[in-house]
């Protein structure tokens, strides 16, 4: 009997230590979750920062919207604008080109949508394909036009340029252009123009993945 009581008290022990080394682990573990839980935030706090910090002093055009770089309402009409951004480089006309050429990629963006929007609309038995080749045709020859407005570098590093495009040289695209007939030509570039002008003041076109090679003029 003596051994089977010794028995019992040892696995009394064992299950008692056991529970001791649980509620140890426990609660570790509830007194590092807090601290858990506050790293992401602390992170983006942190990020958010850095960011507010990078663009202090930012011209309007890259923090409200590219078209507010031009006071006038008209002149806000009569241009189509694009950002681009380069991280920091030791190279600065290396980073200075690739802000320009992101720039560009933005106003063909810009271009593409509008235009193809425009044709699609009015002609409907169109297929994508000589869409395609239209909005293609019209954007190539409209960027050689593009205008290097402006270039500013942050205090991180990171440079961005401003680029514009007048809507007139679009237009003269779309007149020029043998993919359409002359009727649908005009027609085109008069919607084109008030599409372009109808754009919201602090609209922002950005840069997809696409990089035209540069070609803005100062």
């Amino acid at each position: 009997m003596k051994a089977t009581g010794r028995t019992i008290s040892a696995d009394l022990l064992a299950r008692r230590e056991s529970r001791r080394i649980a509620t140890c682990l426990l609660a570790l573990a509830l007194l590092a979750a807090p601290i858990a839980c506050a790293k992401p935030n602390q992170t983006a706090s942190t990020d958010m920062t850095d960011i507010t910090n990078a663009l202090a002093d930012a011209p309007i055009w890259l923090t409200e919207g590219c078209r507010l770089h031009w006071k006038n309402e008209q002149a806000r009409e009569s241009i189509v604008c694009g950002v681009g951004s380069a991280e920091p480089n030791r190279n600065r006309v290396a980073a200075r080109e690739t802000a320009i050429a992101r720039a560009r990629s933005a106003i063909a963006r810009s271009i593409k949508v509008t235009i193809e929007s425009l044709v699609r609309i009015e002609d409907t038995a169109t297929g994508d394909g000589e869409i395609n080749s239209i909005v293609h045709q019209l954007t190539s020859a409209s960027l050689p036009g593009c205008q290097l407005e402006s270039v500013w570098q942050s205090r991180t590093g990171e440079v961005h340029a401003l680029v514009s495009l007048q809507v007139a040289k679009v237009q003269r695209s779309v007149r020029t252009t043998s993919a359409l007939s002359l009727a649908a030509r005009e027609d085109l570039a008069r919607r084109a123009a008030d599409a372009f002008a109808a754009m919201d003041p602090s609209f922002d076109a950005r840069p997809d993945e696409t990089i035209p090679s540069s070609g803005a003029t100062e």
